[in-house]
């Protein structure tokens, strides 16, 4: 965007150099030139410059890199570098203006909690609820009017043209209208053309967001972004702004009564749990169980019959390719409260992070546009911030749970005040607050310590979150498809004041010299509180430490590397134990000798003792790796360590084709935890034909799903299966994985006879690289007898008929496909 200034301006310019018109040295021409060529310049995006990840902006500047392509092409340091001048701020709201609406369960007084995840707040509080709708299955966003008390939108994952509102409290209004808790009140349907848009592959709306429109009208509007990518193939992208209805039509129930016989969670979830009433998971009886509709306050409109009502635009729809035509999943969408801007976060399932994109300023683009005459609004994209994903930055433990979907930003919504924002994540919100300095600067995000309103390790996530009106509440919602409708909602409030800072306050109002004698005492009582319960938390904390010792003192703390897989600089050579050792056991008896006993007893070389694979790490034939902390390092360039020859060989070893199972989300299904619906028959099935089976899983928890397999199938799933190279857990990358398992059945060189699983698409490039074909299965319904079939057909096909061209070596880092596919 360029701004060229008027011939009147320029001679103001020369005016004011030269006395006159009159240029009286070299200097004053420079500054002229300067000043006239400045607005040639684009607007620099955000409110900072986007900085590279190790050295700052000014370094960069000042060692000269500024030409650098990296520096240019990824968006980094466009103001200190020269490349842009000036910004357009955004604007916010005041405290005390803007709107009349009450806040949702307290009043607008002082002494109301801090905002949820502010730093003034020193602890939360959470409870569930749910949509009295079936309307709403699997949603994908959620967002807080502007315009009607007390009310939500939302809308499903994926294609649809529809947005849900409904109550977020039971209330009674001053018309003497009266609306219960998660009640429907208006389902909004968009014209059809919205997700039509020729230069756009596909349709997956994933956020919703409200603020003003991009009209400058000062409306209230519903923002949208259909934004999904999760194969990066769809070209285009785009936001949908639609004016936000107006919703008057809430009216009395006559018998005000709360029918409980729709509503009973607690029992759904107990029963889920169990198993029962779940799909494909037989049960009876669980009818009641289920959320019906309550549609006392529920209306249907349709665009059309609501645009005859409106004057002027209603319905802008912008479509953008991302910065350098690249193909992005972003599931996260957060507008700026007065509608000028909207701002993008990449969905990446990487430990490096994800991009922040920020839209042009719309109000010129919009009255450029020709209104009605253009359906679709072509937009840029400006990628101005790189955020470490929000658990890593927050300093919790995430990485150690070695799950990608853990790293991933699944929602996104801005203070109404600008005061902070908030990324969903799948173990809870994450707040960034702003500096009183920077009251709103989405760019800068990437300098802020988040703070996590859950308590990460036992957290759940969602999909969708959401700002209360005035910002000191959070909702967020699960995209759950499996209570039938029974979609819950989780309202987080700030429980209590932060009480260091409010201790750090009452001593500086202590050193006031204006405290009048009377406030003394009460300033006196105050600090007394605070100081007791400091020292409560004191005490509380001490019996922890005390705790942790003593759990220290009866089993010292060790480092231990994840099993199959990894090396150590220590032992690499030694393979990695695939699992405890075998314990050998008197015949005709349940009596053992430890390990450790026929260690000490010199009978590790004993023939019996080898034969049998018994005591393997206690006799150094593997490592269990358990050295010091100090001593426990991961490689440089991990290398996996097959553990053949090492380990009992099963009796298929031999089979001449392979299939092979991913486990989460491809035989087990999560929430609550069990068996995909036909994934027993597929294991039977596989087993039927006598091809071998074999595991490839991500997940480190190893015994855990070693046992779930164990129960599932234990004529598959035997001891000496799971202790062979068939089995591989906690590798990320599962090539080696993959060559391990076909080095199990002697298919190290005839990857064409194996199949894989998979529910993540990602994997599929370490498939390529091991030379197998993977077959994708969808989330939360797991392998399926047609996709069985499909991979079956294809390894039949093609086992013992590889092309010449196959043995060719991949260009690069990317695989063939990968190659094509661009």
């Amino acid at each position: 965007m360029y701004n060229v200034p008027p011939q009147e301006k320029r001679e103001e310019v020369v005016e004011e150099i030269g006395g006159g018109g009159v240029v009286n040295s070299m200097e004053d021409m420079l500054r002229l030139n300067q000043q006239q060529r400045q607005p040639l310049f684009p607007l620099c995006r955000g409110s900072r410059d986007k900085e590279p990840m190790e050295y700052s902006c000014a370094d960069q500047a000042e060692w000269g890199k500024c030409n650098e392509t990296w520096l240019i092409e990824g968006g980094y340091c466009a103001e200190a570098c020269g490349r842009c001048r000036d910004r357009i701020p955004v604007q916010l709201a005041d405290d005390d203006g803007e709107s009349d609406l009450m806040l949702e369960t307290r009043s607008r007084s002082s002494s109301r909690m801090p905002d949820v995840g502010a730093k003034k707040c020193g602890g939360h509080i959470a409870y569930e609820w749910r949509i009295r709708t079936n309307k709403a299955k699997e949603a994908s966003g959620l967002a807080a009017s502007r315009l009607n008390d007390h009310v939500l939108w939302t809308h499903v994952d994926g294609w649809t043209t529809k947005v849900l509102a409904f109550l977020s409290e039971t209330f009674l209004s001053s018309e003497g209208g009266f609306g219960l808790q998660g009640q429907p009140v208006l389902e909004f349907e968009l014209p059809h053309w919205v997700n039509k848009n020729p230069k756009s592959g596909r349709v997956d709306w994933e956020d919703i967001s409200t603020a003003q429109c991009p009209d400058g009208s000062k409306r209230q509007c519903l923002w949208i972004s259909d934004t999904g990518n999760n194969k990066f193939t769809r070209g285009y992208s785009q936001v949908i702004a639609v004016v936000e209805p107006e919703i008057k039509h809430i009216k009395m129930d006559p018998q005000r009564k709360i029918n409980t016989e729709y509503f009973t969670p607690n029992q759904v979830d107990k029963r889920n749990r169990a198993g029962i009433c779940q799909p494909g998971m037989g049960g009876s009886n669980c009818q009641h169980h289920k959320c019906k509709s309550d549609e006392t306050n529920f209306e249907y409109m349709d665009f059309d019959s609501f645009e005859k009502t409106q004057e002027g635009e209603s319905l802008w729809v912008f479509t953008f390719k991302y910065p350098g035509k690249k193909e992005k999943d972003s599931e996260g969408l957060a507008v700026a409260p007065d509608g000028s801007r909207f701002w993008l976060f990449e969905k990446n399932e990487e430990v490096r992070g994800a991009n922040v994109y920020e839209s042009e300023i719309l109000f010129d683009t919009v009255k450029r546009s020709g209104g009605s005459k253009n359906k679709y609004i072509r937009v840029e994209l400006f990628s101005i911030a790189f955020l470490k994903p929000p658990c890593v930055a927050a300093g919790t433990d995430c990485v150690s749970y070695e799950e990608d979907y853990l790293f991933s930003i699944t929602g996104a919504d801005v203070h109404p005040r600008g005061k902070s924002v908030v990324l969903q994540t799948y173990k809870g919100p994450f707040v960034y607050e702003f500096d009183e300095e920077r009251p709103f600067d989405i760019s800068g995000m990437q300098d802020i310590v988040p703070r996590a309103v859950l308590h990460y390790r036992d957290g759940w996530g969602a999909e969708a979150i959401a700002y209360s009106h005035h910002g000191d509440r959070l909702w967020q919602m699960p995209e759950e498809n499996r209570h039938d409708g029974c979609q819950k909602v989780l309202t987080m409030d700030c429980s209590q004041e932060n009480l260091a800072l409010l201790q750090k306050d009452l001593l500086e109002v202590r050193s006031d010299a204006n405290i009048t004698r009377g406030e003394v005492p009460d300033m006196i009582g105050d600090m007394i509180d605070v100081k007791e319960k400091v020292e409560h938390i004191d005490e509380e904390l001490e019996e922890l430490v005390e705790e942790i010792e003593q759990i220290a003192a009866e089993k010292p703390l060790v480092c231990e590397v994840i099993p199959n897989g990894w090396g150590t600089e220590k032992n690499a050579s030694i393979p990695i134990c695939a699992g405890p050792d075998r314990v050998p056991q008197l015949a005709n008896s349940t009596e053992k000798y430890s390990c450790e006993d026929q260690a000490a007893w010199g009978k590790c070389e004993d023939d019996w003792l080898v034969e049998g694979n018994f005591c393997m790490g206690a006799c150094g034939r593997c490592t269990h790796t358990t050295c010091s902390c100090p001593d426990c390092k991961r490689l440089e360039k991990p290398q996996l360590l097959c553990n053949a020859g090492q380990v009992i060989r099963s009796e298929t070893a031999n089979a001449s084709k392979v299939v092979i199972f991913d486990f989460d989300d491809t035989i087990k299904l999560h929430h609550p935890a069990r068996q995909a619906p036909e994934a027993l028959w597929a294991l039977e099935e596989v087993h039927r034909l006598g091809y071998g089976i074999a595991i490839a899983t991500a997940s480190c928890h190893t015994d855990y799903v070693k046992g779930f397999l164990a129960d599932m199938k234990p004529e598959i799933f035997t001891p000496e299966f799971l202790e062979s190279n068939a089995f591989q857990s906690c590798q990320k990358k599962k090539t080696g994985a993959l060559k391990c398992n076909l080095a199990h059945y002697g298919l190290l060189d005839k990857p064409d006879c194996a199949v894989f699983f998979d529910d993540s698409i990602s994997n599929e490039k370490y498939a390529d690289k091991a030379g197998i074909q993977m077959i994708e299965v969808q989330k939360g319904v797991g392998v399926t007898k047609d996709k069985l079939k499909q991979g079956l057909d294809f390894m039949l096909n093609n086992c013992g008929r590889r092309k010449a061209c196959a043995d060719k070596p991949i260009p690069g880092e990317h695989t063939c496909r990968e190659q094509f596919k661009w």
